[in-house]
């Protein structure tokens, strides 16, 4: 669309323009700002010079100023024109225009009712956790393996190696404080997860090492080091239960807490959208017909079909 674009020497003026519009930005109140000359017009749409001008930062370069400026006129010219010739020569436009309307509408009720969703939310209390346990024992089953330990990765020259690889094996708590005390200066990263079940995937990725089998590593591994690139990694396992076992209660609180957040949730939204519609039809802007929008029930209908 060649014929649409702008003439180099259109296009240093508007950039001139567009960097005194920005110099007045920066200016006094009273500063003129850049005049609403018309750029362009598309059937009944004007592109002026002042709605471009505005759009363009403060501070760039005149041939950065350019370049934006060619973009967001060219962008927009190319947008209307195809746009008007598109209107003309597309069959299914009301349809286009119906999935449109619909996907904002959709766009606005889910916003709405996830704000109003999220405004409604009750804390998940523990007796409710703790109900949900006892419950689904059964259900509640690790999909993979489950750890507590310390990890740390040092540099290998570090003098405290030594000293961190023995902390590191003893993991009493004197030799975690020195771990935190003297260790931590020369370490690069540290994770301390002793009172917390973690899944072991999250633990493994924070070591260059293939574990092939993650259940048969943990189960016979209780320190483990590495070396890769300068860097060594250390990795005590105080505790461990494979994939498979009935998920501990500290570690299937977080999923439980989750499903029962969700279930509140629906809820509450279905709730909210029962008295969304009871208001209305009280307003009399919903009324009922064959269809009942509190029960969301259908009169039964008989259609006869008769063919001669």
């Amino acid at each position: 669309m060649a014929n649409c674009r702008l003439t180099s020497a259109l296009m240093l003026a508007v950039a001139l323009a567009a960097a005194a519009g920005s110099c007045s930005r920066k200016g006094s109140a009273s500063a003129a700002a850049p005049g609403d000359e018309v750029l362009v017009s598309v059937g009944d749409s004007t592109l002026t010079l002042l709605d471009v001008t505005k759009r363009i930062p403060a501070g760039l370069a005149p041939e950065d100023s350019m370049r934006m400026f060619s973009n967001i006129v060219d962008g927009w010219v190319e947008r209307l024109v195809i746009r008007e010739v598109a209107e003309k020569n597309i069959p299914d436009l009301e349809k286009i225009n119906s999935m449109t309307e619909q996907y904002r509408d959709n766009l606005i009720i889910s916003s709405y009712l996830a704000k109003m969703a999220e405004a409604g939310a009750k804390t998940i209390s523990e007796e409710r956790i703790r109900e949900y346990f006892d419950a689904h024992k059964e259900d509640l089953v690790l999909r993979e393996p489950v750890v507590k330990g310390i990890f740390i990765k040092v540099a290998s020259d570090s003098e405290e190696l030594p000293s961190l690889e023995k902390w590191m094996r003893a993991a009493t708590e004197n030799a975690v404080d020195n771990i935190e005390k003297y260790g931590l200066k020369h370490a690069s990263q540290y994770d301390y997860f002793m009172e917390t079940w973690t899944p072991w995937h999250s633990v493994a990725e924070l070591i260059p090492y293939r574990f092939f089998d993650a259940d048969a590593f943990l189960s016979g591994t209780r320190d483990f080091s590495t070396e890769y690139a300068g860097s060594t990694y250390l990795l005590h396992i105080a505790e461990y239960l494979p994939g498979g076992s009935p998920m501990p209660y500290g570690y299937a609180r977080q999923e439980i807490s989750k499903i029962l957040r969700s279930g509140d949730a629906a809820r509450y939204r279905d709730d909210l959208i029962r008295s969304i519609c009871r208001d209305a039809m009280e307003q009399g802007t919903l009324r009922r017909g064959l269809y009942d929008p509190m029960t969301r029930k259908t009169k039964d209908i008989s259609v006869n079909n008769n063919t001669k």
